[in-house]
């Protein structure tokens, strides 16, 4: 299927009005790094459950900067302007560093919540509330995925690898038990917990057995012969200065790289 920048936009917008609602101004902040990764994992997820197939049909290649489209980095300012969202600027060396956008809106989250597939949106809104604007840790999420894993810097990106760890993929998240209560139900639950967090307050906290503190340890020659035997293990020290390491160019298809738990 060819591009489709109308479910880019619709991706791009629920993102930003996800973390919209959160309470922190700060955190409702995004910018196009966080973005791009977002629609990515949006991807990822819908191709799980499509026979490899996203949502978006994006070319996504490996970047230095993880999975990136150029097609969907151009469309995140003409998304932001069809729903009137906020954008700020401020010196940065790198140009994308350099723009945040905003915007909380209630009713339009609910409105593209309904527009979006479920096997989207139950990963999607997870998704954001856990990295929010945390770029390291959303970057080393979308480094360890299984269609990142599998190539090397400048290679497109297959999102058929997704389908095969499908049985191992996340399990669906399920809604809180609160959310399906009553407000009347609510408040009672929350005085409850109110009574048990004071009656916590109120005891008295044990004392704590600390392992004594070995006074006087044994140095003799076994612990002497021992520590030799580390630094022999170590090898010689390097010299003081900058150092400069090469890889082969086969380390990207490496069976290491794809290893462990991805997704």
């Amino acid at each position: 299927m060819s591009f489709d920048s109308s479910h880019v936009d619709l991706l791009l917008q629920y993102v930003l009005l996800v973390a919209g609602a959160r309470d922190k101004q700060i955190d409702r902040q995004l910018g196009p790094i966080h973005l791009i990764k977002y629609v990515y994992l949006a991807d990822l997820a819908y191709a799980r459950r499509n026979q490899g197939k996203t949502f978006t049909s994006a070319h996504w290649q490996f970047d230095k900067f993880g999975p990136w489209a150029q097609e969907v980095r151009e469309r995140i300012e003409p998304a932001f302007l069809a729903i009137g969202a906020d954008k700020k600027t401020f010196p940065s060396k790198y140009e994308d560093d350099g723009i945040r956008w905003s915007l909380r809106d209630e009713r339009l989250l609910n409105e593209r919540e309904w527009k979006l597939p479920t096997d989207i949106t139950m990963y999607l809104k997870r998704y954001v509330d856990r990295f929010g604007k945390d770029a390291p840790s959303l970057l080393d999420h979308v480094y360890s995925t299984k269609p990142m894993l599998s190539a090397a810097p400048n290679e497109y990106l297959d999102f058929s690898l997704a389908v095969e760890d499908a049985s191992s993929a996340e399990p669906e998240p399920r809604p809180l038990r609160m959310d399906i209560l009553s407000e009347k139900k609510k408040k009672k639950l929350k005085e409850r917990m109110h009574v048990l967090q004071e009656k916590q307050k109120s005891r008295k906290p044990k004392a704590l057995i600390l392992v004594p503190l070995v006074k006087n340890p044994r140095v003799d020659a076994i612990y002497e012969d021992g520590i030799a035997w580390l630094d022999d293990l170590a090898g010689q020290p390097l010299t003081p200065g900058e150092k400069a390491a090469e890889f082969s160019g086969e380390v990207w298809q490496s069976s290491t790289r794809r290893g462990g738990n991805v997704s």
